[in-house]
C-alpha cells in the first residue's frame, strides 16, 4: 500500500468516527428531549374481578415471613423483600391466597373510649396531584404546570372505599371506626382555608360518636402570633369554653382548669420571642390566665427544637413524623432522652407514631419542605414497624399518645381499611381492617400497661405519667 492510499486510508476512519460521534450525540439529544416533554402516562387503577386471583406487593414479601417482634431494621428489610420476590414470584397462588384476602369480621370494642390516645385526622384527602412540565420544576419551589395535565394518582395504596369525597356520611363511617377502636380524641388537621360547613360536619360526627376534637393549626401563608390568636379564639368561641363541648378538654392539675389542646405545626418557623407574646404570663398577646388559655404543643424536629419550646412558653411537644431515623425527634431511641428533657421543664412529651411511610412521589424529596430530610420511607413489615412503636412510646411511660394517621394516604400513613388494586400497596396477608384491628389491640394493651403502673402504687407516689384519661399535671 503505497503512503498516499495509506493516508487516505487515515482520513476515511476519523471521518467515520466523527459521523458515529455525531449521530450518538444527535440521538441521545433526542432521547432526552422526548423523555422531558413526554406526558406521564395515567394508568387508572385495575380494581379485581370476584373471580380474579391478586398477587399483592405485601403478600409476596411478607407470606411465611419470620418476624423479628422486638427489632426493626430497615436494610435487612428491603433485602428480604428482593428475596422473597425473587422466591415466590413464579409460586403464589390457590386456596391460601383466598383465605389470606378473606375479611374477617371485625371485633366489637370492648373498653372505653381513651381520650389520651389521639388520632390525626385529615379532611378531604387529595387524591390527585399534577405533575411539572419539566424535571427541572422538580427540586422544591414554584412549580409550572401544563394547563390541560391529566390528574396523576398521588397515593401508594388504594382505599376500601375507593377515591372519596369527604362528605358528612364518609366522616361518620370514619368516626365509627375510630370509635371501635378505642381512640377518643381526633386530633384535626386545619389550615384557615378549611371549608367551614364540613369542619361544622366534623364536630357534629365526632359528638354523635362520644368524640373529642383537638386542633392541628398547619402552616400557612404570613403565619404570625396575632393569626395563630385569633385561630385559637375561633374555635374556643364557637366550640368551645366548657368541658362537655366537642373541642378536646384535659383537666390541668397546676392551675386547675379544663384546657383545650391545639397542636403548631412547624412551630419553630416563628420566633421564640413571637412566641413569648403570646404564650407567656406577661405577654402583650398572652393567652395565659385569660378566657382563651389553652394546652398548646409545638412540632419538633431538631435537638434545637427543644429550645424553641422551652423558651417560647409552650406546654410541651409532639414529634409528628411516623418515620423512624429520618429526623431527631421521630427517633424511637431518642425518646427517652426527649421524656427527660419534658420532665426536667415541666414540659408534656408527646411521641407521634404510626404504621409505616410511604408516599408515591416519584421525584426526589426537597429537604426544606420535608422536616429537613429525604429519606422517610418506612416498611409496614406485615405490622412489625407499629408493633414496635407502640412498644416504644410505652416503654418511654407517654401519657399522650399520637396516632399519624387515619387517612393520610398521601403519606402512606394511614390505618384506614385498604384493598389489593393492581399498582398499589396493601395489607396482605391481613384483612383490608388489619391497622384499625392493631390499633385496637395496642390501645387495650395501654390501658393494661397504665392499671398495672397504677396498681404497684399509692396514692401519694402516683405522677403525672399514670393518669389513664383526660387529666394532667
Amino acid at each position: 500500500m503505497s503512503l498516499l492510499n495509506f493516508k487516505v486510508t487515515i482520513k476515511s476512519m476519523k471521518l467515520l468516527i466523527c459521523f458515529i460521534g455525531v449521530s450518538s450525540l444527535l440521538l441521545l439529544v433526542f432521547c432526552l428531549y422526548t423523555t422531558l416533554n413526554t406526558p406521564e402516562k395515567v394508568i387508572q387503577p385495575l380494581l379485581p374481578s370476584p373471580d380474579q386471583q391478586v398477587i399483592s406487593y405485601e403478600l409476596l414479601r411478607s407470606q411465611n415471613a419470620a418476624l423479628v417482634p422486638e427489632k426493626y431494621n430497615e436494610h435487612e428489610i428491603k433485602s428480604r423483600i428482593i428475596r422473597e420476590k425473587i422466591k415466590r414470584l413464579a409460586g403464589v397462588g390457590g386456596p391460601k391466597n383466598a383465605e389470606l384476602m378473606s375479611t374477617p369480621a371485625r371485633r366489637n370494642r370492648t373498653i372505653a373510649l381513651n381520650r389520651n390516645i389521639q388520632i390525626f385526622y385529615y379532611a378531604p384527602v387529595h387524591w390527585y396531584r399534577l405533575h411539572p412540565t419539566v424535571p427541572s420544576d422538580r427540586n422544591g419551589s414554584a412549580v409550572s404546570f401544563r394547563p390541560n395535565d391529566d390528574q396523576v394518582i398521588n397515593i401508594a395504596f388504594y382505599p376500601k372505599r375507593a377515591l372519596y369525597n369527604t362528605t358528612e356520611s364518609i366522616v361518620r363511617e370514619h368516626f365509627h371506626d375510630i370509635q371501635n377502636c378505642g381512640i377518643g380524641t381526633i386530633v384535626l388537621v386545619w389550615h384557615p382555608a378549611f371549608n367551614e360547613g364540613l369542619l361544622r360536619a366534623i364536630f357534629k360526627m365526632a359528638a354523635i360518636h362520644n368524640l373529642k376534637v383537638a386542633i392541628e393549626i398547619l402552616e400557612y401563608p404570613e403565619r404570625t402570633i396575632e393569626g395563630i390568636r385569633s385561630n385559637i379564639k375561633y374555635f374556643m368561641d364557637l366550640f368551645g369554653k366548657d368541658q362537655d363541648s366537642t373541642l378536646s378538654y384535659f383537666r390541668v392539675l397546676s392551675k386547675q382548669k379544663n384546657l383545650p389542646i391545639f397542636y403548631i405545626r412547624r412551630a419553630y418557623q416563628i420566633a421564640d420571642a413571637d412566641w413569648m407574646r403570646l404564650l407567656s404570663r406577661n405577654g402583650i398577646l398572652t393567652i395565659r390566665g385569660t378566657a382563651y388559655d389553652a394546652i398548646v404543643l409545638a412540632h419538633i424536629g431538631t435537638k434545637e427544637h427543644k429550645s424553641v419550646v422551652r423558651r417560647g412558653g409552650f406546654d410541651g411537644f409532639y414529634t409528628y413524623l411516623p418515620s423512624n431515623g429520618a429526623n431527631y425527634a421521630s427517633t424511637w431511641k431518642n425518646w427517652s432522652q426527649l421524656k427527660k428533657y419534658g420532665d426536667t421543664y415541666k414540659l408534656m412529651f408527646v411521641p407521634t407514631i404510626g404504621p409505616g411511610y410511604y408516599d408515591r412521589k416519584k421525584f426526589s424529596r426537597s429537604a426544606t419542605t420535608n422536616h429537613g430530610i429525604n429519606n422517610i420511607k418506612r416498611y409496614r413489615s406485615n405490622g412489625q414497624y407499629y408493633d414496635v412503636a407502640w412498644r416504644t412510646a410505652l416503654k418511654n411511660n407517654a401519657q399522650i399518645i399520637t396516632i399519624n394517621s387515619y387517612n393520610n394516604w398521601v403519606d402512606g400513613t394511614q390505618i384506614e381499611a385498604a384493598i389489593p388494586v393492581f399498582g398499589f400497596r396493601d395489607y396482605l396477608p391481613g384483612s383490608p381492617e388489619k391497622y384499625l384491628d392493631l390499633t385496637q389491640s395496642w390501645i387495650e394493651e395501654y390501658v393494661k400497661y397504665k392499671l398495672n403502673s397504677m396498681a404497684r402504687k399509692t396514692d401519694a407516689t402516683l405522677g403525672c405519667y399514670d393518669f389513664i384519661n383526660n387529666t394532667i399535671c
